[in-house]
Formats: C-alpha cells, sequence, structure tokens
C-alpha cells in the first residue's frame, strides 16, 4: 500500500517539480551516470528466432530528470541472416527510437554500436526493448530455426546525462529523496550528529539507519557520519535543545518533531532532521517516522504519542513464515510475477528466506503443492515444466495435452485461456539444497510443432502461469541451531535477527565519539534491517562496561581498543584477540566447507593446538563467534580490527555477497581483500526439540555409544524373549504333567 502512495503521486509531482522549478533546473549542475547492463541484473541477451524480443528495466530518481542519453551497444549476431530483411530494433517505454543495420560483413563477430535516445521519452519507470527481425531465406522459414540469432553483451551500457531538480520540501514525499527505490546504486545517506552526541541520540540514529537499510533492501547501505558539520548531500540531522550541531541553526522545540529543510548552501539538497527537547523526546521522532511514515506530510511534524508492542521471534516479514502452508504468491511483490507468455518465456523466481535455525536434519525435505496452469498442446510433445533451487535441478513435469471432450454438455470456463490446463504436483526440496537465501525458479518450456514449410503462420500465442496459491510449508520444522557459527550471522543476522525488532539485542559501541565504529554500527543494523524487513526499534546500545554485566542477550562487539579489552577480559582462551601491541592467535581448525555443520564436531577427537603471539603494522580484521560469558546458550559477536582500514573491511567483506560465503565457523580473519575462515571444539545449541528429536540427534553423533547401545538392547531383547521361551515351555511341561 505504501509503495502504491508513492506511485500515485509521483506524475504530478514530476509537472509541478517542471514548472515550479524551470529556472532552477536549467542553472543546476548535470551530473553523468553510466549503467552496464550487468548492473541492471542482466547477463548476455540472448535473442532467437523470427521475431525475438527482451527488454531491460530501469529508473531515475524522483530528484533528477534526464537531459540526454546514449546507448552503447556491444552486439553479436549470426552470419547466416539477410542483411536486406534483418535488423535490430530500439525502443523506449514503447516508442521506436531506432533500427540497427546487421550487414554481412560484421556478422559473426562482436560490433559495437551508439544510439542516442531522446530524453522526452524518458519517465520514472523505463524499459529498453530490443525486437530482433531476423530472416534466413526469401522464401518459406522456420520461425525457430537455429540460425536466427543476435546476442547483446552484458558490457553494453547506458549513458545518462541527468540534472538535478528541487523537491519541495514534504514529508509525503519519504522516504525520497534520501531514498529512491528507482535508483539501483548502493544507498549513501549521510548522518549528521553533534560533536558530542549521547550514546541515546547514537541509538535513536541508528533506528533510522535500520529503517532506511531495510528499505534499500539488495542496494546495501552504508552512513557516512559528519560531527557539527553539514555534508554536501542528502542527510539524516538529529538534535536535542541541549545539544544541537553547529549547522543548520534549528529552533529550540518542545515536542517530539520530524521536519524536511533545504541544505544551507544548495536548495537542492535536503535534510531530514529529528528533534526533540530531550534524548527520550528525540527518540519518540524517530519512531514516529519508523513507524507511522504513511501518514506524515507537510514539512513538519510533531508525534504526540508512540507506542507498540515487541514483536514475537521468527515474525520477520521476509523470512518464511512457520506457522502453517505459505502461499508463494504473498513471497511476490504482484501475481504477475507468476506468469509469462510465449514458447520460450523468461523463468519465474520466487525468493524463498529460511528461518536461519530450521531443523532440517534426518527429514526428507521442505513440502511444495504446486499449481500450474498453461496453453496445452494439441498434441503430446516435449513441452516441460523444470523446476529448480539455487540453480540446482529439483524436477521436471512435462505437460500434457489439454484432454478430449466426452461430448458431454457442460461447460467449464477456464481462467487464462480457452485451451489452458490446470495441473497440480506434490515435490520437496530436499534438505541440502537449502540455505537461509533460496532462489526457487520455474521455466516453462514450449515445443513449437512444426507442420512443414509453407504450410503454417507462426504465432506465439501460448500463456504460462504458476498459481499464486501454490504452497510451501516449514511449520512442522522446529529451530534449533549448533553454534557458533559465523555463517549465520553472516547470511541473515542470526541471532540477532530472530526477533525482527532486535529485542535481546545488545551493540557493544566503545565510544560514542569514533566516526569508525559508529559507521559499522549504522551498517550492520540497516543490513539487519534488509534481511528482516523490520526496523530495529527494540536494540540495546551498551558500553564496554555495560557489556560486562549484560545477561539474557545476544551481544554484537563493534571493533575499537574498549573491545578488545572486553575480550580479553573474558577470556585468553579466544582464538584471536589484539591488545595494545600484539596479535594472539590460538591455532584452531579451518572450516573450508560452506555447509559447515557444527553437529558434526566430536569433543573427543582434539588435537594438539598452538598459541603464537605476533607484532606486525599491517591490517588485519576478524569477525569472531563465541558463547557468551554472561548467560549460557546467548551469543557473542564481535568484529576486531587492528585499525580503521581493517575494520572498513569487514563492512565491505559483509557488503560483497562473493565473500559473505566464505565468512563462517567461530572465526574469519579478513586479510588482503580475502576472508579465511575456522572452526573451534567448543559448541553450544539454541533452540529446542522435543525430547525424542533431541536423544535421537545427540546420540546420532556418538556412533559408537550409539552401537553399544543397539548391542545391549539386542542382547537384553534376546535374553527376555530366551526367558519368556524357557517359562512358556515349563508351563506347558507342567500341563501335561497335571494331565
Amino acid at each position: 500500500m505504501a509503495a502504491a502512495f508513492l506511485l500515485g503521486g509521483l506524475s504530478a509531482h514530476g509537472v509541478a517539480a517542471a514548472a515550479e522549478d524551470a529556472a532552477t533546473s536549467l542553472t543546476s549542475p548535470v551530473r553523468e551516470a553510466k549503467i552496464r547492463f550487468d548492473e541492471m541484473d542482466s547477463g548476455p541477451i540472448a535473442l532467437h528466432g523470427v521475431q525475438s524480443v527482451a527488454g531491460l528495466n530501469f529508473g531515475t530518481r524522483r530528484d533528477e530528470m534526464v537531459v540526454a542519453a546514449r546507448l552503447h551497444l556491444r552486439l553479436t549476431y549470426s552470419p547466416s541472416m539477410l542483411p536486406a530483411l534483418s535488423h535490430l530494433r530500439v525502443s523506449l517505454n514503447g516508442q521506436a527510437l531506432a533500427t540497427i543495420a546487421l550487414p554481412k560483413e560484421d556478422a559473426g563477430r562482436e560490433i559495437e554500436r551508439e544510439i542516442g535516445l531522446d530524453p522526452r521519452y524518458f519517465s520514472d519507470y523505463n524499459q529498453i526493448r530490443f525486437d530482433l527481425i531476423g530472416h534466413y531465406s526469401l522464401d518459406c522459414e522456420d520461425p525457430q530455426h537455429t540460425s536466427l540469432w543476435a546476442t547483446i553483451s552484458q558490457k553494453s551500457d547506458l549513458l545518462l546525462t541527468l540534472r538535478p531538480i528541487e523537491l519541495r520540501n514534504d514529508l509525503a514525499l519519504l522516504p525520497a529523496p534520501f531514498f529512491d527505490q528507482r535508483d539501483n546504486r548502493r544507498l549513501t545517506l549521510a548522518i549528521a550528529l553533534p560533536a558530542k552526541a549521547s550514546r541515546s541520540m547514537v541509538r535513536s540514529a541508528g533506528l533510522a539507519a535500520s529503517w532506511f537499510g531495510m528499505l534499500a533492501d539488495y542496494r546495501s547501505a552504508r552512513f557516512p557520519v559528519s560531527f557539527d558539520a553539514l555534508p554536501a548531500q542528502h542527510a539524516l540531522v538529529f538534535a536535542t535543545n541541549e545539544s544541537r550541531p553547529a549547522q543548520p541553526a534549528l529552533p529550540a522545540v518542545q515536542i517530539p518533531t520530524v521536519s524536511i529543510v533545504d541544505h544551507p548552501s544548495n536548495r537542492l539538497v535536503k535534510l531530514l532532521v529529528f528533534q526533540g527537547k530531550d534524548e527520550e523526546q528525540l527518540q519518540q521522532a524517530v519512531e514516529g517516522l519508523v513507524l507511522g511514515s504513511a501518514v506524515l506530510s507537510g514539512t513538519s511534524a510533531n508525534i504526540t504519542k508512540v507506542s507498540y508492542r515487541r514483536r514475537a521471534a521468527y515474525d520477520a516479514p521476509r523470512w518464511l513464515r512457520n506457522d502453517g502452508a505459505v502461499k508463494l504468491g504473498e513471497l511476490l511483490d504482484a501475481p504477475e510475477q507468476l506468469q509469462a507468455s510465449g514458447i520460450s518465456p523468461a523463468p519465474m523466481r520466487v525468493i524463498l528466506r529460511l528461518p536461519p535455525d530450521l531443523f532440517i536434519w534426518n527429514r526428507s525435505g521442505v513440502p511444495i503443492e504446486l499449481h500450474y496452469r498453461y496453453t496445452a498442446p494439441h498434441e503430446p510433445d516435449n513441452s516441460l515444466l523444470s523446476v529448480t533451487v539455487n540453480d540446482q535441478p529439483l524436477r521436471s513435469y512435462r505437460l500434457p495435452p489439454e484432454p478430449q471432450s466426452s461430448g458431454g454438455g457442460g461447460l467449464l470456463v477456464p481462467l487464462l485461456r480457452n485451451n489452458a490446463s490446470r495441473e497440480s504436483q506434490s515435490l520437496l526440496i530436499p534438505a541440502f539444497q537449502l540455505a537461509s537465501n533460496n532462489r526457487l525458479q520455474f521455466q516453462f518450456a514450449m515445443e513449437h510443432h512444426r507442420q512443414g514449410l509453407c504450410k503454417e503462420v507462426f504465432v506465439d500465442n501460448t500463456q504460462e502461469a504458476i498459481d499464486p496459491d501454490s504452497t510451501i510449508d516449514i511449520s512442522s520444522f522446529p529451530h534449533y541451531a549448533a553454534m557458533p557459527n559465523l555463517a549465520l550471522f553472516a547470511n541473515a543476522g542470526y541471532p540477532f535477527t530472530r526477533y525482527a525488532d532486535l529485542t535481546e539485542t545488545a551493540i557493544v559501541l566503545p565510544d560514542a565519539a569514533d566516526r569508525v565504529a559508529l559507521e559499522q554500527l549504522f551498517f550492520l543494523l540497516g543490513r539487519m534491517g534488509r534481511q528482516t524487513g523490520v526496523a530495529a526499534v527494540g536494540y540495546q546500545l551498551l558500553d564496554a562496561q555495560q557489556a560486562q554485566r549484560a545477561e539474557n542477550v545476544d551481544l554484537l562487539l563493534l571493533s575499537g581498543a574498549p573491545s578488545n579489552n572486553l575480550l580479553a577480559h573474558w577470556g585468553r582462551d579466544l582464538p584471536l584477540a589484539f591488545d595494545a601491541a600484539d596479535r594472539h592467535y590460538h591455532e584452531i581448525d579451518s572450516a573450508p566447507n560452506p555447509a559447515f555443520d557444527r553437529a558434526r564436531a566430536d569433543a573427543g577427537a582434539k588435537r594438539q593446538a598452538a598459541d603464537v603471539v605476533v607484532r606486525a603494522n599491517g591490517s588485519l580484521g576478524a569477525f569472531m563467534s563465541f558463547e557468551s560469558p554472561n548467560s549460557a546458550g546467548r551469543t557473542v559477536v564481535a568484529l576486531i580490527a587492528s585499525d580503521s582500514d581493517a575494520a572498513d573491511s569487514l563492512v565491505t567483506s559483509l557488503e560483497d555477497e562473493s565473500k559473505v560465503s566464505s565468512i563462517r565457523g567461530d572465526l574469519a580473519i579478513v586479510r588482503g581483500g580475502s576472508v579465511q575462515s575456522y572452526h573451534g571444539d567448543s559448541v553450544y545449541y539454541v533452540g529446542s526439540l522435543s525430547w525424542w528429536q533431541w536423544l535421537s540427534f545427540h546420540v546420532s553423533r556418538h556412533w559408537i555409544l550409539l552401537t553399544l547401545a543397539s548391542l545391549a538392547t539386542a542382547i537384553g531383547v534376546a535374553l527376555w524373549t530366551y526367558g519368556w521361551l524357557q517359562r512358556l515351555a515349563a508351563r506347558r511341561l507342567a500341563i501335561r504333567s497335571g494331565s
């Protein structure tokens, strides 16, 4: 509903902005943005057949307008196509803007072409469409002949010249311009704080960062921090009557207030200002935005009351619910994403985010009830529906033709087309193919029936759909996980995200004036907001001394000297620790397997370990996890670093999906741009199982004990059976003797 509201007001605002700010737009500076096709989530674009179509979608920011655009294509096409009849048509938002000839002399090798795009045809959401019109013969043709092809490289790009336009100061436009969902780049949103910001003020800023990180989603989000100074970009400003940044000049307030103001030196740049009479009111102002942004409007709003209930465990909106079967349609923005057309349609994808501690041991898999419709072929053929998970084949189903009518007088009204068929299948996703984040993909492939040359007209009017009421069910799986396991933290923020609002999470900030630690804090909160879909309204922000007494919470330690001292206080048996001059490393095993299972660790199989103390001046960062010394069953995740560059490398590693898969075990060392993970001997478990599940799981890990118990049970049953037979024989003899 919120997304629909923002889109609904967009066109009217665009017209108003163009009319009201024409003078500003004409004189404001421009910037150039180069967008490669692979940055638009596109691989090579393959076009096949007489009339093949493909498109790329992108958006333009609400506060910018396109004044010039050029499309740079890297193209390869078939040598068999006839130049006089073949070409590539390029359209923008339905308007044909150019055609590219396909001369014989350039066929079979990559060529480059540059096309100017008329900026008048750009809108908020845009699609560049490519139509291959290909022919290989002057006579009758096979419309799907293999010689009809062209490929556009993913290294092609779109160069946009953009001019900023001034937006009105209106909270109704939020989250724009601070975050714009049409912008696919990483969100970089500055946070301005007073020179001596309190820990409570920093906590409020972290709550705002988690909300914007949630909105940024896959783009990721960074929050550079400035003290007593305004950056030359859109920014969030936090102030109380007693503690305000030097800029901008803010009046005192008596009630929690959220407002949008112009940057003092550039009215094209906006500031989102949170104010309160004191720190408690400032927190209420931020909570008002995070929980009630849908009803904010005007240049300023007063937040008179905020109340909320803490969330239940595992109710993150972006995680698959475990209270019953979930419809696939609930996991998508629109049901149209499960619809396709054509004999070779694009695959349909559904993202499945599972609770990271889902206990799938000794289970066959996760059940799916799949319903699908398709335009039925008129005879049996090789048409297929293929299902994959994480790019691994799962199942394939043949698509049979429509059953012949039995001659009855009944009439069925199909939902798709007159000859649409509906099928249902039950399948399992094997447990070993599942992770925290999964991509379920459905690919239809319809066979084209060739009746012979010159005997048909090719009309591709087939349609396919996965019913949105298809379901997936994880309700029978309990929550139980072996810890520590940094893979769960890196991929899903676990255990902190077990409560989506981070209610039982405490983050240890060594120094509220440490810019590096603050940026690390805001990034992590934004990342966990992205993973759950909920702002972190419930987290605690502690110093190192408070962390020593914190009980019944999971602790997240940010890098800094006080954190290193706290780790040293908790014990020298940790795998890695820093002090003022040295690095103490306790050797543990490497964890090479991405699917590392801590449950396999055998506490009895230990080897001689080495302890090393190193003094070095290079950067070194690490993620480390262990059981909290304050509360059994609670987890500590620590980010430790030798300097600011190492601290930044930890954030960069979490932002790089290719490195996230390497973070696992108890310890993950980040050095020289690479990640190496290790695991130790200490294992503890979080979650709960039924008594029989707990017994079978833990006994199964000790095969010698299990073998001895089985032998003892077998011997006991044999002895009991033998005794029972002896007593039965004696009873029969006694009966015979008496007779």
